[in-house]
């Protein structure tokens, strides 16, 4: 719910049953659909405004060096910008990791493109891989370089990821019914992002610009 915005239970008697008050809010929210479309399409402009920039690990590397943790994850620098590839979509991001000590040495490139499924309500993320990682190395270098990508430059990655807004941070899941967790259970939070740290599984970056 957008901040400031009257809760759809506001000003019912305090008496009124939980059943009939939860009926009361899924009428209003079935009113007001267009109104809860346009709300988290606005959240993933407000994700997408945030989200690009330069991340690295080395705090939490250094942390885990100094405790003797095994394994310790590797110092890894991260940076995310926006490209225009129109043929997989408006909202289209580069990514690619290097070692943090060494940005020649690139570890991974990723083309990350966000959509707002107005069916269901829902930013998806779709992850792809590069057929020809070396074509588009230092992209974010050169951007006009993904004018010229094409679907076929790239494969999508494993299951789609779908983000929301939880009170001031966006978290990041799979769909369960279509990617349900190993153990059968709720969809485990695979990426998030709060206050300038974005979480990748178990790498957290800090956004250092």
């Amino acid at each position: 719910m957008a901040e400031g915005a009257q809760p759809a239970s506001a000003g019912l008697p305090r008496a009124l049953p939980a059943c009939a008050a939860l009926l009361l809010i899924v009428a209003g929210c079935a009113q007001h659909p267009q109104h809860s479309n346009k709300q988290t399409e606005a959240q993933m402009l407000a994700l997408l405004a945030v989200l690009p920039g330069t991340y690295d690990n080395s705090a939490q590397a250094e942390l885990e060096a100094r405790n003797g943790a095994r394994p310790a994850h590797v110092a890894v620098a991260l940076t995310i910008t926006h490209v225009f590839a129109p043929r997989l979509g408006h909202y289209v991001y580069y990514a690619q990791e290097t070692a943090a000590d060494d940005p020649r040495r690139v570890l991974t490139q990723k083309i990350f493109s966000f959509q707002f499924d107005e069916k269901q309500r829902a930013i998806i993320e779709t992850l792809y891989q590069l057929v020809e990682p070396l074509r588009w190395r230092d992209g974010q270098l050169n951007k006009d370089l993904f004018t010229s990508l094409v679907t076929e430059d790239v494969q999508a990655e494993g299951c789609q990821l779908f983000w929301k807004k939880k009170d001031a941070d966006f978290v990041a899941t799979h769909d369960p019914k279509v990617c349900p967790d190993a153990a059968g259970g709720a969809a485990l939070p695979l990426a998030e992002f709060s206050a300038g740290v974005l979480t990748i599984g178990e790498y957290k970056f800090r956004k250092i610009h």
